[in-house]
């Protein structure tokens, strides 16, 4: 899900204002702001009516007045590709928690640790998604 995040930030960063006595200041508000927003879609999905529009008053003030619709369209666009991939994980998977990695611990609690990119398990569980293809490779045949 960082991934939609740090796009939002890739394309709202030169449309910031200029001129700013501080120009990281502003950048990392903006970095922080997309960061919070896209977690918070991914951990409360169902909760969180518009995001887009959540995002944006959160931003609003880093961007010129000429560049606001701009900064809202892309927000919007990037939001819309991030909702519709949480709705392809609930088809795929039955739950959109993608910031948790899916194993259990020793326990029977499950793993608090952030899942790799591209992958249902973290750094220390990536061997049960070998084990998952095996399995469902013998059950296939």
């Amino acid at each position: 899900m960082y991934r939609y995040s740090r796009a939002i930030y890739r394309d709202l960063q030169p449309l910031l204002m200029e001129g700013q006595v501080r120009p990281e200041l502003g950048q990392r508000l903006l970095l922080t702001a997309c960061e919070r927003t896209v977690e918070r879609l991914a951990r409360d999905y169902r909760r969180f009516a518009r995001p887009a529009a959540s995002l944006f008053a959160d931003v609003r003030s880093l961007f010129p007045v000429s560049r606001q619709l701009l900064a809202y369209d892309i927000i919007e666009a990037h939001m819309a590709a991030a909702l519709e991939y949480l709705d392809q994980e609930i088809a795929d998977r039955g739950s959109a928690d993608l910031l948790r990695c899916r194993a259990t611990n020793r326990k029977g609690k499950a793993c608090q640790r952030v899942p790799v990119t591209g992958s249902d398990f973290c750094p220390s569980h990536r061997f049960l998604e070998k084990l998952q293809t095996q399995r469902s490779d013998a059950f296939a045949a």
